[in-house]
């Protein structure tokens, strides 16, 4: 996901942080510090601050043991998971591929609210063995049971049945099953989630404008759930585009659809002699650099633009361009799918196809979906 960076591996899976995470994270350590404040027992200030933030931590950790519960299990289900990003309403995992059977979606499926569903039962009998005959003040909010609350929550709403969240997954992978129909399937579990997020919406407005009438209510309530609903309908619509996109790639490999005409030069080729060449234009904003048909890097504008015209005479490609090991790039039996979804991961809109280190050809976005329009207009 773009506007990420790496945190670690856990499993062989890359964790990434959103620049979204650092905004919830402070809100939620904000309230948590709030609610956590016992005003019967004067305190240092610190105490119910650092309590929000190992709470606040706790909490993105079950996120991720939620999505790294999915993608354990899409790995052992032989889908590739390439990493789990954490943002502003919790965290996704990126999956290679979708799920090729309808017990594969299920297991897949079910895995992150069971593993919540493990958690709240960890902290809930944690804090039972350690708090649960203490006669602790109702006031007074324990951080390991609201732990064990949330994680609760956090199962019981991703099993509500509309796509993209599990529970739709789940609702999908039996409707697949009984059907047999995978887009059929789809587009009932994202109609239901559209649904859900239209109701989300109305249930924030209303409890927004209910201020109105009792003062009560939290109005921050109202709007959270107001852009959650945003956000889930949004994502059930993009959900529902990409598996349109998938039915109409399904069963097209790299090597089928990609270029065999595409520009390349010699790692020793000048600038100048480069731009004077055209090969940099159109739709390609970056090329190849090859030495025979042998992968040395790819140079773009960024990469020509970021020396002076001054110095493109005796500046050579190879001096400039991103080298061989850090060029993003397609084995020739992946998924056409499966490409097209990293295109849009990394920002970038070409791709080379290379196998053992041989340049096979080049993928470019704008031809992969001019190939979708064609295929969905003459419905084939």
């Amino acid at each position: 996901m773009r506007g990420s960076f790496r945190l670690g591996r856990v499993f062989g899976i890359t964790i990434q942080l959103h620049y979204t995470w650092f905004l919830i994270f402070a809100v939620i350590t904000f309230g948590l510090a709030l609610i956590f404040r016992d005003e019967a027992q004067p305190q240092p200030l610190w105490v119910p601050v650092v309590t929000g933030i190992f709470t606040s931590l706790l909490l993105f950790a079950s996120v991720v043991a939620h999505e790294l519960a999915h993608s354990v299990v899409a790995i052992r289900s032989g889908i590739p998971v390439r990493s789990i990003t954490l943002f502003f309403l919790g965290g996704v995992a990126q999956m290679g591929r979708e799920a090729a059977r309808p017990k594969t979606e299920l297991l897949v499926a079910i895995a992150g609210p069971v593993s919540s569903l493990l958690l709240a039962g960890v902290f809930g009998l944690m804090w039972f063995l350690i708090w649960g005959n203490s006669g602790q003040s109702a006031d007074v909010v324990n951080p390991v049971l609201w732990l064990a609350w949330i994680n609760l929550m956090l199962a019981l709403f991703n099993l509500i049945p509309g796509f993209p969240l599990d529970g739709g997954r789940v609702l999908r992978a039996i409707m697949w099953q009984i059907t047999g129909d995978y887009k059929r399937s789809s587009r009932v579990a994202s109609r239901v989630g559209q649904g859900v997020a239209c109701l989300l919406i109305c249930v924030g407005v209303a409890s927004f404008f209910g201020l109105m009438f009792r003062e009560d209510l939290n109005p921050f309530s109202g709007v959270w759930l107001a852009f959650i609903g945003i956000f889930l309908h949004r994502a059930a619509t993009a959900g529902y585009r990409q598996v349109e996109l998938s039915e109409a790639l399904r069963g097209f490999t790299a090597r089928l659809v990609m270029d065999r005409d595409y520009a390349v030069v010699t790692p020793n080729v000048s600038l100048r002699e480069l731009m004077h060449s055209n090969a940099l234009g159109g739709y390609r904003w970056a090329v190849l650099v090859a030495e025979g048909r042998r992968l040395e890097g790819m140079v773009s504008f960024d990469n020509v633009k970021s020396v002076p015209q001054s110095r493109w005479d005796t500046t050579a490609v190879c001096e400039v361009m991103v080298p061989a090991n850090k060029v993003v790039r397609a084995d020739p039996e992946e998924e056409a799918v499966s490409v097209l979804e990293r295109m849009e991961e990394y920002g970038i809109s070409q791709m080379p196809v290379v196998g053992d280190g041989v340049v096979l050809g080049m993928l470019i976005r704008e031809k992969l979906l001019r190939f979708i329009q064609i295929r969905a207009e003459l419905r084939v």
